[in-house]
């Protein structure tokens, strides 16, 4: 047993053939032990007997020892451990804490895997955060609710790497702006800024029969016990700069002080001194809007926004904002101009953008306040310390007769 003891601290035996080798080991203990073949084997095994002990359990002591060793060995033997340890929690592409992770899968040539595997069959674990609750130093942060919490099994380990290519991890990854409603897959593809060749992954749609509250998914909403878990931080906002050329599928929009969107084409430059493009004016089509699709959008022949002196070629052209606007896909469907996100999600994102950009002017004229005082102040110290230095000479009356 000591041979076999000492080479299991370079190697990993499955179950099935530690007791392969046990099978064997308990024939030779019972010949020499003078047992007959049929003497059961607990008897073996019992301490105040034989005493004798099972691979596998001398297996799950090593590993632990060993992997115990590695965690909190010296700097170089820590280093390499997390490594591996980040290295499978980047291959399944999950938030979780790489000791809680349940490594599947065979891995060739790694010992920590193989080890992680063994005892996570045992429901040994590396991290215990139900008694230490402690999450931030082990887990990715950026979100609440991770998307193996809600994945089939299945599609897993087969969606990782189309997970990991377009960065989503989280549920609020997948949400529109006002983390209520779920984008479409075309809508998502785009706001990554990748192409939306190819169909729709079998691991999104499962995703969608799980958080949809409509199964049809005619309308986009999620489930209400999700709703109350997920805040939605980080918004995706493609500005727009009237310095740099915009491609020709893109349009730019913003909302007026009514929370009224608007929508451009970039055309040509402005002599404004106010406005540096001026571009052609895109409306909705029809009288009722749908939320929860994307709007078609037509040429407006001409409004109270109108700028153009040639008014007979019915087309609009209007100024572009530059201060709270942003350019958002678009394609051609018939005869009408679709952006990739629906009305819901650019009135979400454009009324946000126009706040945030309020509260930075805000806050650039009160910190310019700050500054003008903080001058003010600093020469009037230095004024003072002059005044100071100054010494008041008294002469003498007597002595100036003299």
């Amino acid at each position: 047993m000591p041979r076999i003891e000492y080479q299991l601290a370079a190697i990993v035996l499955k179950k099935d053939e530690c007791n392969k080798m046990m099978t064997r080991i308990n024939a030779i203990i019972k010949k020499r032990a003078g047992l007959s073949k049929s003497t059961p084997n607990f008897i073996i095994y019992e301490k105040d007997l034989l005493g004798a002990k099972h691979i596998y359990d001398l297996q799950i002591e090593m590993l632990c020892k060993n992997l115990i060793y590695q965690g909190n060995g010296n700097e170089k033997l820590k280093l390499f451990f997390k490594i591996k340890l980040i290295q499978e929690q980047n291959k399944i592409w999950t938030l979780r804490c790489p000791g809680e992770i349940k490594v599947t899968g065979n891995r060739k040539n790694n010992w920590i895997f193989d080890a992680l595997k063994i005892l996570d069959n045992e429901e040994i674990k590396l991290c215990n955060h139900e008694i230490i609750g402690i999450h931030n130093n082990h887990r990715i942060k950026g979100g609440t609710i991770d998307l193996l919490d809600i994945l089939d099994k299945k599609f897993i380990n087969t969606s990782a790497a189309s997970r990991k290519s377009k960065d989503i991890m989280f549920i609020e990854d997948l949400l529109e702006a006002d983390g209520i409603n779920m984008l479409k897959w075309k809508h998502l593809i785009k706001e990554k800024g990748l192409n939306t060749k190819g169909r729709i992954p079998k691991w999104f749609k499962n995703i969608e029969s799980t958080l949809l509250e409509d199964k049809e998914g005619i309308s986009r909403k999620i489930k209400n016990n999700y709703i109350s878990v997920i805040q939605k931080k980080n918004i995706n906002i493609n500005y727009f700069d009237e310095n740099e050329k915009i491609s020709k599928n893109q349009i730019i929009t913003w909302n007026d002080l009514n929370e009224f969107p608007l929508f451009v084409e970039d055309r040509k430059k402005s002599f404004s001194k106010h406005y540096k493009r001026i571009g052609r004016h895109l409306i909705m089509d029809g009288d009722e809007y749908d939320l929860h699709n994307s709007p078609n959008l037509i040429p407006c022949e001409g409004c109270f926004r109108n700028i153009g002196k040639k008014k007979e070629k019915k087309e609009c052209l209007i100024y572009i904002n530059n201060d709270f606007s942003r350019k958002i896909e678009k394609r051609k469907e018939n005869e009408f101009i679709k952006p990739y996100e629906t009305l819901n999600n650019i009135l979400k994102k454009n009324t946000w953008l126009r706040n945030q950009m309020e509260e930075e002017r805000v806050d650039t004229a009160f910190n310019k306040r700050i500054e003008i005082i903080k001058k003010i102040k600093k020469n009037n110290n230095i004024l003072k310390k002059k005044k100071k230095k100054k010494k008041k000479i008294i002469i003498d009356p007597l002595l100036s007769q003299k």
